[in-house]
């Protein structure tokens, strides 16, 4: 025996007694019930309770039924939304709106709190002032508010909580039901009471209040979250008079308002109390808790009296006689009582007692309750107590009985944990086990418990429900609409008919798209099965044709059921196809009445995308004959109108068609007797994966069949640990439509790709091998973006079976090279491009991750989440998962965000392919940034604890040197993620090659590994937590500085609980808790954290400017200390077609409605402004803005007078703020100017602006840079987008730059549109500018057509405007050799010269590298420096092609590829990195003074993508790396003028750089000067090796045609190359550097190894050999073509069709230099080779000079019957200058002679043809 002791009183004796003691029965110790009952009215009469006959039935769920008493007899009420309690508040806050009053005739007053623990404390305060007062609750908020709860009934303050009970979050989070968080708040002092379905909600919830006043004891009123708090049941609903005749008036005012705090009779309460009075004051209200049962059974019989509806508090059901009797309390007694029911009928003899009051527990109504035939019983608990002796209810239903010395068996059961399916199978199996010989005592339902063996076995399903009761399951899509169609049904049903109604809704945990299914009964009588429809289902809709597949969806239904299926197999012969075998078995098995319908074409035919719940309602009422057919339809319309009414007309019209389209299109299937046998069918595309892992197979498929219930106990890690990257392998198939690509629209911006909610969008590269193995219809094109992508195919592909179908990357390409197609028809085609395509090997280092192109090549660590389509916060984590996601850890606040990337079983974060990926975690709701920060905090400290051993291991022992150097650079730079990550490579690489017995100290360094690598931050969340809940813990955070990221992904609502109000909501917004429209405005974050002046604060949104995004994040990620990014982000609940998602964020940022910024403290350090505002124009209309979401909308609709002013009060907030921003990005300079402005004065007009035109952020960043240029001259320069700058005040600057990018074929970029459109208006005055000096400087590509347009159109309208020329205009071009770098610096200093601005001052900055010179070093240099992304080529020939006796030295070369990897195709270039000659650089060296057999040791202090070699010989360094024999550029003039110690050197110097020294430099420069000649020239400046390392630029690679075909020559490729010499004006020879050292290498058995890497072409090559092509070759420029002849040529002899070939090739003479002649001419054989026409022009062989053109002329027919007629391609490739004009003109000449076409018809055909990619030119 054991006992219980508390302070030596027994609170729970022995459960079992000594067989031989005595046993007192029931009748002894009970007072019979009818007695207590007439005790409890004590006067009362009958009369007075009479009800008033206003009852009437109504459909609704248990949330409402609460809520409806709570609105009744409240004053006011505190809300906070949480799931399933959110609707109450709802409820109230909707009837609060529409101005209905309760009992007392009041409006309810309605407050939401900014969390569940201020609820609590303000009702608190209303209740100590003497209000009515409720709020609703669950889970974890109701846990918030315990401490209130003690105060509360420690104060013996009447309230009532009303609870939908749902578990509390442990090792998961889940929002279903269970009794956990009720049972935790027992201790309170809380009045528990709880009711079982949703008619006793109504009821008890009365009860509760009345009840409370009576007995001054708080009340918490809870029943079954989602089973009854969402269960739509048909109530008798008590009527307000009714409910006014049990209020107990006087007890409010004896029992409230006598106790309020009030100044004219105060008193105080809470004061702090010692020892010696606690106890005894806590023990005085025990005579309150003791006389409470009475007063609740008083209550529960004037209730009966007033119903008709009778209550105790322990209801009794069964057998009078009964000696098995199970207790329980919620739902679960309503499911026992028909399973009662159903033994009984059967010769048992059971019974189930219902608890209703649980606290106070009152054994004597307990006892009285019980039969007392009772033997045995059975305690239910929906609870789980980990180490409790027994649950709660058990324990007091074991007390009682004790203290009774009653001595029945009691087990205890735990059963529905998070909802639980509890059925009559498992209910029969609990009575079994009573009877059992050894009945299990304590044990867990409905799993199977196969760890600690603890279950209880239970049987098939048992049918228990009566035969009049129908049964119906609509299977839906999330978000289909099917789950609100069915709620209307229950409605329609329940009030137009006799019968009652019950519907209950099943989910799974995706976000939407899931799949739901609603469980409807209708019958006669009182439906109590409350549990999902088991067997016997007389109707089942399937809305998706996916589920066929996925779900065993036909085994509840009955013989000669009804199925209805939404599917395109419109036809026998399809369905046959299409549906699985077993599907096809159980149709015929069970004789199903099987019909088909096509209701997704005809949704979006009508207008409805993808919402086909209206078509198949109408189906239901069509042919269930639940209702008339006319009636039935016509009450689905008026019910349309009801339900769509506050979307608009458009939206009541769309599903009133969908209806009326319905029935015509519903097809019977005579399905063959054969399917009974059937052995072959269709299986589910898209999920057939080679090696998936065990979780997936073992545990997430069986819960995504929605068949987790099987799995057992010993399936699970305990913990709730589980692997991510699952979703990869879930394929669920659900979009309609998919996009498609089209590749030869596309200019691959990745736009496509950045703005994909589910990253199934994404863009590959591939090399030339990867091209040719990828499956039929893959389609790829040469990739775009010069030496980065060299050599690679670039495709955009699509998961089609993760695509959502949300279309907002078709509607964010600005190419349209995307379109939406029917799943079923491009589905199956297309899903193997993608499997093949995510295999490929990640590119992660090609192009720079920080633009929004090069992001999209980075592996989305966040991929196909259960988000909502088109949800607009997605797009935010996953660019940061493809930025820092191998690195991250995330804190995840509860909410939208936690669903869609927490769902278990399926996780969407996933690994690289080092098996690196996020780490993701979730706390509670309210305290997720001290979650975050609790997790950076402990890794630091893990860290720096490493550190310090690694640092001891360093000085005490002696290593190796590398590894010794691998853990000095990891000390160094152990906060430097890219240099860390190099350093933990090293050394896990090194300890791990020193063998398994290494010395205790590294081995734990090894152990420690996970440690050596940086770890990235991230505190992500909604509004609802960063505004509100959470906002606390935030700021603290904030408060700390610690390197921290925080991203708020802002969708102004309570997202994740259906759109609730939240700090972040803005004014004028109509939402839940706001429905009249949000009175005050938008909380800004932004503002409060900038603040603290040391935390880095952005505001993006994504589709208004994604580099800005970009940039933002990686700012935010680098900057050391707390950061916050508020990102904006649109919700499905705002009311807009989320395919606009991304224009709606442009929208809301072009109306002010959002404001971009980026606040960087580390700016203030340089003397900036740490605040940039990257939106400096409000450009739109604000109620453009509005109209376009149904959030505005609904309020113009419903009030349009208080629309008006709230959106007026908006604009205002909007103008405010924005100017507010303004002036805080406002330098010194410019708010001193501003304020002259506003008083009137005269403003400084020698002012510069600097505009800018900007698609990708290159052109702003240069703009930017370029007035800090002006700024460093001592001008005040203010740097502008283009459509930023009010035009009024055009002309108003003395002085405008515009820096413009060109976008596709000459289009403008999208920030400088606005600000063409103003200018190019032809009403302009001619001379708007003639006060205005301008230049132009513009960023192009010339393989474009229009290369640089937009430059040019600015630069002629400027001056059309009379605007003043200050230079030429500058045309940066990528094809350059420093991309657009190459012209500014020839343009800008030509600017300076013209401007005449005074020099910045001249001082060298500090070099860029730490450096250490030894004479001799234990560390070794490389034998080679290998540059990035280059392989060493051997190089295997070298022969000359031209005659001795010719000046020119024409050489064919060729270099082995066997091992590198390398790929190429025909255009593509070989970059060639040349090497310095050996002997002039020893003797610069010597010269210099230099040592070139030195060691040198580089450190870079700049944290540069591509760094030196750490260690270097320093003749390599000016062999291998430096360009110390090439061009100087002006900068290197400045940097010695700065250098130079001699006055006169110095001087000589700045007068070269001058506008009168120019021409001086111009003769100068002829005579090609090298960096070492000017070293020389000027020997005052003597320039350190450090600042030689950062002032002579790399040695850069020299790009050359590749002249042959891989085809043709594998792992081979062959240069043509003419050998580069000239003699200077002084007849000094100088070289070409890579040809001299080319031709100067040694071939032999060790041939030279060179460094090069393939770059991709510059021309476009056809897909297919089919298509015609015209080559025009002059000198080398036959290269390319030898190439594409040869590839040709394979492909001819591999009998493919080749389409004809032209080759015109140019040279002087045929003799010397008909460059692979012989080859040409056998191709050509007489015209009957690969190459059709031959024709050459050697200008020299005869009298008059003869061109290529000349030769184009003579076959005008060729050439317009291959490009014309043909559609074939065009190459031109020679040098610049007069060739390529009058080439095209020979084209055009041909088209207009054999075409028929005018010239100017002619001209424009070709520009089509550059367009088209066709018409391509390489000229140099």
């Amino acid at each position: 025996m054991w006992r219980a002791w508390v302070c030596g009183t027994p609170v729970l004796q022995t459960v079992k007694r000594a067989a031989s003691g005595s046993r007192r029965g029931l009748a002894e110790i009970t007072t019979p019930r009818p007695q207590l009952a007439a005790a409890a009215m004590k006067g009362r009469t009958s009369v007075e309770l009479a009800p008033s006959g206003a009852a009437k039935y109504q459909v609704m769920d248990g949330n409402e039924a609460a809520a409806y008493i709570a609105y009744a007899i409240s004053d006011i009420s505190f809300i906070y939304p949480i799931s399933p309690a959110t609707s109450m508040g709802e409820h109230m806050d909707k009837w609060a709106a529409s101005g209905k009053k309760n009992i007392l005739g009041q409006i309810v007053d309605i407050n939401m709190m900014q969390s569940e623990a201020g609820a609590a404390g303000a009702l608190h305060g209303a209740a100590a002032a003497g209000s009515l007062t409720s709020t609703f609750t669950a889970s974890q908020g109701l846990l918030l508010m315990i401490p209130n709860m003690y105060l509360l009934a420690g104060e013996l303050m009447p309230t009532v909580f009303h609870v939908s009970a749902r578990t509390v979050s442990k090792h998961a989070l889940s929002i279903f039901n269970d009794h956990s968080d009720v049972m935790a708040c027992r201790q309170t002092g809380f009045g528990m009471m709880v009711s079982n379905s949703v008619q006793e909600v109504m009821d008890l919830a009365l009860a509760s209040h009345v009840s409370s006043l009576k007995s001054r004891i708080p009340f918490l009123h809870f029943f079954d979250g989602y089973r009854t708090s969402a269960e739509m049941s048909k109530i008798k609903v008590i009527p307000y008079e009714d409910i006014a005749k049990i209020f107990p008036y006087k007890k409010v005012k004896e029992n409230l308002h006598r106790y309020a705090l009030n100044p004219y009779h105060p008193m105080i309460r809470g004061t702090g109390q010692r020892p010696d009075i606690f106890f005894q004051t806590s023990i005085a209200a025990s005579k309150y808790y003791q006389k409470a049962p009475e007063i609740v059974e008083e209550t529960y019989y004037e209730l009966s009296k007033l119903t008709g509806r009778k209550y105790e508090l322990f209801q009794y059901h069964g057998a009078p006689n009964a000696e098995r009797v199970a207790v329980c309390m919620g739902s679960s007694s309503k499911t026992i009582e028909e399973t009662v029911d159903h033994m009984n009928s059967t010769g048992e003899n059971v019974g189930v007692l219902a608890v209703h009051l649980f606290r106070p527990w009152s054994s004597k109504h307990f006892l009285s309750a019980l039969p007392k035939s009772v033997q045995k019983i059975a305690v239910l608990d929906r609870t789980r107590e980990e180490g409790a002796a027994g649950m709660p209810l058990f324990l007091d239903v074991n007390v009682s009985m004790s203290e009774a010395g009653i001595r029945p068996l009691i087990t205890g059961a735990t059963y529905g944990l998070a909802s639980k399916e509890f059925t009559p199978a498992m209910i029969k199996a609990v009575f079994d086990n009573l009877n059992a010989e050894k009945p299990k005592m304590q044990y867990v339902i409905g799993v199977d418990d196969d760890v600690t063996h603890l279950s209880l076995d239970y049987t098939s399903p048992i049918n228990t429900i009566p035969k009049s009761v129908k049964q119906c399951l609509f299977w839906g899509l999330g978000s289909d609409g099917t789950v609100g169609a069915n709620k209307t049904a229950i409605k329609t049903i329940g009030l137009n008919t006799d019968l009652k109604t019950q519907g209950h809704f099943v989910y799974d945990s995706h976000k939407a798209d899931g799949v739901t299914v609603s469980h409807l009964r209708f019958g006669p009588e009182e439906i109590k099965s409350e549990y999902t429809i088991q067997s016997n289902a007389d109707y089942l809709s399937c809305s998706h044709p996916s589920y066929v597949y996925k779900y065993e969806m036909l085994e509840p239904l009955k013989e000669g059921g009804i199925f209805v299926l939404n599917s395109p197999w419109t036809t026998l012969e399809a369905l046959e196809a299409k549906l699985p075998a077993r599907v096809k078995r159980d149709i015929a098995a069970k004789k199903l009445q099987f019909y088909n319908i096509d209701a997704t074409n005809i949704a979006q035919q009508v207008g409805l995308g993808k919402r086909v719940n209206m078509i198949m309602q109408a189906v239901f009422y069509g042919i269930s004959e639940v209702l008339p057919k006319e009636q039935a339809l016509s009450l689905l319309k008026d019910s349309i109108k009801k339900q769509y009414g506050h979307k608009g007309p458009k939206v009541i019209e769309n599903n009133h068609r969908a209806v009326d389209a319905s029935l015509d299109s519903l097809k019977r299937i005579d399905f063959p007797a054969s399917w009974v046998d059937a052995k072959e069918g269709g299986s589910r595309p898209g999920t057939s994966f080679e090696g998936k892992p065990e979780f997936v197979t073992s545990i997430m498929e069986p819960v995504l069949a929605l068949e987790g219930d099987k799995l057992p106990v010993s399936s699970f890690e305990p913990g709730g640990y589980q692997p991510i990257g699952t979703t990869a392998f879930e394929k669920r198939g659900i979009a309609p439509n998919i996009p498609v690509w089209k590749p030869d629209a596309c200019t691959q911006c990745n736009y496509c790709a950045i703005v994909c909610p589910h990253a199934v969008v994404r863009p590959f590269l591939l090399d030339k091998t990867e091209t040719k193995s990828a499956p039929p219809g893959f389609e790829a094109r040469k990739a775009k973006g010069g030496a980065e992508v060299a050599g690679f195919n670039y495709t955009i592909q699509i998961s089609p079976y993760d695509c959502t179908g949300c279309e907002v990357c078709v509607e964010s390409c600005p190419d349209d090279a995307l379109y939406m197609a029917p799943f079923n028809q491009v589905a199956e085609e297309h899903s193997p491009h993608w499997d093949y395509a995510i295999g490929l090997q990640e590119r992660v280092d090609i192009g720079d991750k920080y633009t929004v192109k090069g992001s999209q090549f980075q592996k989305p660590l966040l991929e196909f989440s259960g988000a909502c389509a088109g949800c607009g916060e997605t797009p935010y984590l996953k660019l940061a998962t493809q930025l820092f996601g191998d690195r991250m850890v995330i804190a995840n606040a509860s909410g939208c965000s936690s669903v869609w990337g927490g769902t278990s079983t399926t996780i969407p974060f996933t690994t690289n392919k080092d098996g690196r990926g996020p780490a993701w975690g979730r706390s509670l709701f309210e305290d997720n940034a001290e979650y975050g920060f609790g997790m950076m905090l402990a890794t630091r400290q893990r860290r720096t604890k490493l550190q310090q051993e690694v640092s001891m291991v360093v000085l005490e022992m002696d290593l190796p040197e590398n590894l010794k150097v691998a853990f000095n650079n990891w000390i160094q730079y152990m906060e430097n993620p890219d240099r860390c990550d190099k350093a933990a490579h090293e050394i896990e690489r090194i300890l791990k090659e020193m063998g398994p017995n290494l010395d205790p100290r590294l081995q734990n360094i090894l152990e420690e590994r996970d440690m050596l690598r940086t770890q990235s931050h991230w505190i992500v969340g909604g509004d609802g937590w960063a505004y509100d809940i959470g906002y606390g813990g935030l700021d603290h955070v904030l408060a700390r500085g610690e390197n921290v990221n925080i991203l708020v992904l802002d969708t102004e609502m309570y997202s994740n609980t259906g759109g609730q109000v939240s700090k972040a909501t803005q004014m004028a917004t109509v939402i839940k808790y706001a429905t009249h429209g949000k009175r005050q405005a938008k909380k800004d974050l932004g503002l409060c954290a900038m603040q603290y002046e040391n935390v880095y604060v952005s505001s993006v949104a994504l589709g208004a400017n994604m580099n800005q995004c970009v940039q933002a994040f990686k700012e935010a990620e680098h900057y050391p200390g707390t950061s916050l990014l508020i990102a904006y982000s649109p919700c499905i609940d705002w009311g807009i077609e989320m395919k606009h998602m991304m224009d709606e964020q442009k929208e809301a940022v072009e109306s002010g409605y959002w404001t971009l910024y980026r606040y960087d403290p580390r700016r203030a350090a340089k003397g900036l402004n740490p605040f940039q505002l990257d939106s400096k124009k409000i450009k739109s209309d604000l109620q453009h803005f509005l109209d376009g979401q149904n959030r505005f909308l609904q309020l113009t609709r419903s009030d349009q007078k208080t629309a008006e002013k709230l959106h007026t009060g908006l604009r205002r907030d909007m103008h405010h703020r924005h100017e507010k921003l303004q002036k805080l990005a406002m330098d010194d300079y410019e708010m001193l100017e501003h304020l002259k402005k506003q008083l009137g004065e005269a403003t400084d007009s020698d002012n510069v602006m600097v505009l800018y035109g900007s698609e990708t952020g290159t052109a702003a960043n240069l703009a930017q840079v370029f007035a800090n240029e002006f700024k460093r001259r001592g001008i005040r320069a203010k740097c502008l987008a283009m459509d930023d700058l009010d035009f009024d005040e055009l002309p108003k600057q003395t002085q405008v730059f515009c820096v413009v990018a060109t976008c596709g074929q000459g289009e403008f970029p999208a920030n400088c549109r606005d600000f063409w459109k103003a200018i190019s208006d032809p009403s302009l005055p001619k001379d708007l500018l003639k006060d205005t000096k301008f230049a132009v400087f513009g960023l192009g590509d010339s393989s474009y057509v229009y290369f640089n347009e937009s430059a040019k159109k600015f630069y002629d309208r400027f001056k059309e405007l009379g605007g003043t020329t200050v230079s030429n205009l500058g045309m940066g071009d990528e094809k350059d050799e420093d991309h657009y770098e190459t012209k500014w610096n020839e343009w800008l200093p030509e600017l300076w010269n013209e401007l005449g601005t005074p020099p910045p001052s001249m001082q060298l900055l500090p070099p860029s590298y730490s450096m250490v010179v030894e004479e001799s070093s234990s560390v070794d240099a490389p034998d080679v420096v290998l540059p990035a992304g280059s392989k060493l080529l051997p190089l295997v020939k070298n022969v000359v092609l031209t005659p001795p006796d010719y000046d020119r030295d024409i050489r064919h070369y060729e270099f082995d590829l066997k091992g590198t990897g390398m790929t190429y195709s025909p255009g593509d270039c070989l970059g060639v990195y040349p090497h310095n000659n050996k002997k002039e650089v020893l003797e610069w060296c010597e010269e210099y003074g230099i040592n070139p057999n030195s060691v040198i040791k580089l450190e870079d202090l700049q944290g540069r993508k591509e760094t030196l070699p750490p260690v270097v010989k320093t003749g390599q360094l000016f062999t291998e790396i430096l360009d110390v024999f090439g061009k100087p550029a002006r900068r290197f003039y400045e940097t010695l003028q700065m250098a130079a110690k001699d006055e006169g050197e110095a001087k000589e110097i700045e007068f070269l750089l001058s506008k009168e020294g120019k021409t001086k430099l111009k003769e100068l420069a002829k005579e090609t000067p090298t960096y070492a000649d000017l070293l020389k020239m000027y020997p005052s400046t003597k320039l350190s090796l450090d600042y030689l390392i950062d002032h002579v630029p790399r040695i850069k690679p020299r790009l050359y045609s590749i002249a042959s075909s891989a085809e043709m020559h594998p792992d081979m490729v062959h240069l043509c190359i003419v050998k580069d010499d000239w003699k200077t004006p002084s007849g000094k020879v100088r070289y070409g550097l890579c040809t001299r050292y080319l031709s100067g290498l040694s071939l032999g058995e060790s041939p030279d190894l060179v460094s090069g890497k393939i770059n991709a072409a510059g021309i476009t090559i056809p897909d297919t050999h089919s298509l015609p092509c015209v080559m025009v070759g002059l000198g080398t420029g036959i290269a390319p073509f030898r190439a594409m002849v040869e590839d040709r040529e394979v492909a001819r002899v591999r009998g493919e069709k080749v389409g004809p070939m032209a080759l015109f090739f140019g040279a002087r003479h045929k003799r010397t230099d008909y460059t692979y002649g012989e080859e040409f001419d056998a191709y050509h054989s007489g015209g009957k080779g690969i190459v059709n026409v031959l024709s050459c022009a050697f200008s020299r062989d005869q009298a008059h000079k003869i061109y290529v053109q000349d030769r184009i002329a003579e076959h005008p027919e060729v050439i317009y019957d291959y490009l014309g007629k043909q559609k074939g391609y065009f190459y031109l490739c020679g040098p610049a200058g007069n060739v390529p004009p009058s080439v095209r003109k020979a084209v055009v000449t041909a088209f207009v002679k054999c075409g028929g076409h005018s010239e100017e018809e002619a001209d424009k055909m070709v520009t089509q043809m550059q367009i088209e990619g066709r018409y391509n030119v390489e000229a140099w």
